[in-house]
């Protein structure tokens, strides 16, 4: 089973995530609410896999000097591990977005709301590839 990271501006997504994949086996190693803390815990943690909010993730990141979105995460996490798998989380899919973090090096998505089943599905269809 994968060591996962969490991003979510939500706590209560975070936790529900959390459950799902705890109860699959996973590794849950850092949780964050945003994208500074996720590649701060990211670099701590070294998860296989992480698990990202598309939006509402803006944070001012000191290391790299500016302010930085999903967009931007991606593109770090995988300067710092080129291996990662990631996953991005939407409240709705919209094309755009999506398609800009799968050209950006994101591996799927996942809407929130779909079922354990469906997580665990896409986590191990994600995690084989």
């Amino acid at each position: 089973m994968a060591k996962v990271l969490i991003a979510d501006d939500m706590i209560t997504v975070q936790h529900n995530l959390n459950l799902v994949l705890s109860s699959y086996g996973h590794e849950v190693v850092g949780m964050a609410k945003n994208c500074s803390e996720a590649i701060k815990i990211f670099k701590e943690k070294r998860p296989e896999l992480v698990i990202l909010d598309i939006l509402g993730m803006k944070a001012f990141d000191e290391d790299l000097g500016k302010e930085i979105d999903t967009f931007d995460t991606i593109q770090e996490l995988l300067l710092i591990n080129k291996n990662v798998k990631i996953i991005v989380l939407t409240a709705s899919p919209k094309e755009e977005y999506i398609k800009k973090a799968l050209i950006l090096g994101a591996k799927g998505f996942l809407v929130k709301g779909v079922s354990n089943d469906k997580i665990e599905s896409t986590v191990q269809s994600i995690l084989n590839k």
